[in-house]
């Protein structure tokens, strides 16, 4: 999240490398989300192989933000490098299967006033682990809910044969997409109205 916007800039050949890498991690990220009773893929905070190394669960595996600083990076550089193909071929699978650990991940609250809420998890503050609707951890699976759906819907009316070919793989419904707009719609952001501030 911090270095593949600069190397869209400036390498983006570098940058799209590194995605392809994310890409080529895919197996086993779906693999850590069967293991997690989640759907979709769950990419690992630590690893070597693809397989998360990391033994300590709360600064480990409870950074489910991992996934949607993947996103974020694969946003901004097909945003920067117009790397309409890559996002197509290799980049729309992570996009949907990532929105589906969010939607498996969170639920809609009744005591959130039906706000979509995500607990559990270890935001990018180490320091403060396993707390329930970590405020960047929320917006930014806001943000990988909206791009997944935006993505498949732009590829089902401008690249037909991706599309498909994405379908293949995932068994892709557009049901999906609807109800990741739905949880993006509904995402629990914490502000305090006190202190006129978004808590962590």
């Amino acid at each position: 999240i911090y270095v593949l916007p600069f190397l869209a800039y400036t390498q983006p050949r570098i940058a799209r490398n590194l995605l392809r890498h994310r890409f080529m991690m895919l197996p086993e990220a779906r693999d850590r989300a069967t293991e997690m009773a989640q759907r979709g893929a769950m990419f690992p905070w630590r690893t070597i192989n693809g397989e998360e190394a990391s033994a300590y669960y709360q600064a480990g595996t409870a950074q489910y933000h991992i996934n949607a600083d993947i996103v974020h990076a694969i946003r901004k550089y097909v945003e920067i490098s117009g790397d309409e193909t890559f996002l197509a071929h290799q980049g729309a699978e992570i996009l949907v299967e990532t929105a589906r650990l969010w939607r498996s991940l969170g639920f809609f609250s009744e005591r959130r006033g039906g706000r979509f809420c995500i607990h559990a998890v270890t935001g990018p503050d180490e320091y403060n682990t396993v707390v329930n609707n970590n405020t960047f951890t929320n917006l930014m699976a806001r943000q990988n809910l909206r791009y997944a759906a935006d993505v498949m819907a732009y590829l089902r009316d401008h690249a037909p044969e991706a599309y498909a070919a994405i379908i293949d793989h995932t068994r892709f419904r557009s049901r999906e997409a609807r109800e990741w707009r739905a949880a993006a719609d509904a995402m629990f952001v914490p502000y305090d109205e006190e202190l006129g501030i978004h808590l962590q």
